[in-house]
């Protein structure tokens, strides 16, 4: 390396899987058949096989809730480390299954002619960065996946890419040498800078530290991006990628005037030309790049575009009711829900289930985490060894643990959907930092009712940002009550108005607050599940 150069800083983690040794089996589609690049992956899962697969429960013995209070401060964190198969996983695990083998199926590297083909289409790449026309047949070139964090959706697609050996060997077909390194699957993660040469560097450097190989250094030095493209292609080509993963991709809307544009087309082309499919993963703030001018990425989409939403709460079902199964909360809340390790074992009620999902608005990372720092707290703060999961212990716990996604669990909570656009991300829960916080604090004040409780600094600081961007306040009252002055109620007590007040100081939904302050009757009374007053 000369003096003029910079060395070039590894500084990526590189999402890594399991090699293995190609073993070919018969497959039932004729369509994948005499394809080593298909038979050599693992069989079509239905949707029970792939369920146990993805399923991920750490071990748990009842036995261990007797255990000193240190020891179980370190066991509740194997929340961290449970995974439970939802619908929406299932979904992902049979469009990545799909999607694999269907760009597979154009590319039989076995087939007459499929090299010079292969050469002709990346010359035709070099000479132009538009999206190529007139392709001989469609190909599945992936999709998008787009949902606020927290969700699970970086977690799920690598718990879904862990059911594919990442890379392949192949040395023999059907007593044909057949020497090839075959790349299943790889996920980068977009630059931060969201730069073409940082993505294009990146998957080198991934591909080098799979492989041990050197493209690196052979292609890094002295190439302009349009080079690095055109050799990502051909490196791409020649291993066989099965899909390529690209995270994080709400970090191209920083790219200067063309970059984004420049990006996605290639994207497009990669799809295109060589049959390799991209699945982009991204926040809602990805949502304008990909649906606004950047068109072409999402023709292209062909498993249809994935929108993750936070887990609904549903309707609570009764143990024992074999009429209809749980909603996906409840079902995953009674997964979750053994994992406790507290003297007394609280059992999951209508009362706790529905705090914690006003609290985490079914953001599964939030969920399990609340739940693993609510026991912490009251293993730390018990009294006489009274250990018990309350309600009040999960919303203090939140307050703390969830400073700040508060402005936007309010907005979802209200259902202002709006509101979330100017939220470019939600941070994530720092469990290291509020764990220890807990664990140092020996002096720790007893979990008061919600009721009791003085306002939190967060409370009021959310209150103070609802105040108009004008400065002049919501109500009169507000105004009177900020200079101590006793006020007259603004509304009569049957005023449906005031219930709205109500829900806005309460922060909870609008349908909600009516109920309880009896100004709308509950569905159920007109279900048979209540008698009219």
């Amino acid at each position: 390396m000369t003096k003029n150069k910079k060395p070039i800083l590894n500084t990526i983690v590189v999402c890594r899987g399991v090699q293995a040794r190609a073993e070919y089996l018969e497959q039932e589609m004729p369509g994948y058949s005499g394809n080593p690049y298909i038979e050599a992956l693992p069989p079509i899962l239905t949707e029970d096989e792939a369920a146990d697969s993805l399923r991920r429960y750490p071990y748990h013995d009842e036995s261990e809730r007797l255990l000193p209070a240190q020891v179980r401060l370190h066991m509740i964190q194997s929340a961290l480390q449970f995974f439970e198969p939802l619908p929406v996983h299932l979904d992902l695990e049979q469009r990545f299954s799909r999607m694999i083998r269907g760009g597979y199926r154009m590319r039989d590297p076995l087939d007459r002619g499929y090299w010079n083909n292969m050469n002709t289409k990346l010359e035709l790449l070099a000479c132009s960065t538009a999206p190529l026309r007139n392709q001989a047949r469609p190909l599945p070139s992936g999709f998008t996946i787009i949902g606020c964090p927290g969700v699970g959706k970086s977690t799920s697609v690598e718990a879904v890419l862990s059911l594919y050996p990442q890379v392949i060997f192949h040395g023999k077909y059907k007593d044909r040498d057949f020497t090839r390194a075959q790349i299943v699957w790889l996920k980068l993660e977009c630059p931060f800078d969201g730069s073409t040469n940082g993505l294009c560097l990146s998957f080198f450097h991934a591909v080098d530290d799979i492989l041990g190989t050197n493209y690196q250094n052979n292609y890094a030095h002295g190439k302009r991006t349009g080079e690095l493209l055109l050799q990502m292609a051909r490196v791409a080509a020649n291993h066989g990628l099965g899909v390529l993963v690209i995270d994080e991709i709400q970090r191209l809307s920083r790219l200067k005037s063309g970059g984004a544009e420049k990006m996605l087309n290639f994207f497009v082309q990669l799809a295109n030309t060589i049959g390799v499919p991209v699945v982009l993963v991204g926040t809602h703030k990805a949502r304008a790049i990909l649906s606004g001018e950047f068109h072409q990425i999402r023709r292209g989409t062909g498993q249809g575009d994935l929108i993750w939403d936070p887990m609904p709460e549903g309707t609570w079902v009764e143990q024992g009711d074999k009429s209809r199964s749980p909603d996906i909360w409840q079902f995953f809340l009674e997964a979750l829900w053994k994992y406790q390790y507290l003297h007394t074992l609280s059992a999951l009620t209508p009362k706790l289930s529905h705090t914690l999902y006003l609290e985490t608005q079914g953001i599964t990372d939030f969920a399990a985490k609340v739940f693993m720092l609510a026991q912490a707290r009251v293993i730390t703060t018990s009294v006489d060894g009274k250990e018990e999961l309350t309600s009040d212990v999960i919303r203090s716990v939140a307050a703390d643990s969830l400073r700040q996604a508060q402005p936007v669990l309010k907005a979802m909570r209200m259902g202002y959907t709006l509101k979330l656009d100017k939220y470019e991300d939600i941070r994530h829960v720092d469990v290291d930092t509020y764990f220890q916080q807990t664990l140092c604090d020996s002096e720790a004040q007893p979990i008061l009712p919600e009721d009791e409780s003085a306002p939190t600094e967060e409370k009021e600081k959310c209150e103070a940002a609802s105040v108009p961007t004008d400065g002049t306040p919501k109500t009169k009252a507000t105004r009177k009550q900020r200079k101590g002055k006793k006020t007259e109620p603004l509304y009569a007590e049957d005023d449906v108005r005031g219930g709205l007040d109500s829900a806005r100081d309460h922060e909870v939904s609008p349908a909600e607050a009516l109920r309880e302050s009896g100004l709308m009757s509950s569905e159920r009374e007109y279900l048979g599940g209540e008698k009219a007053a």
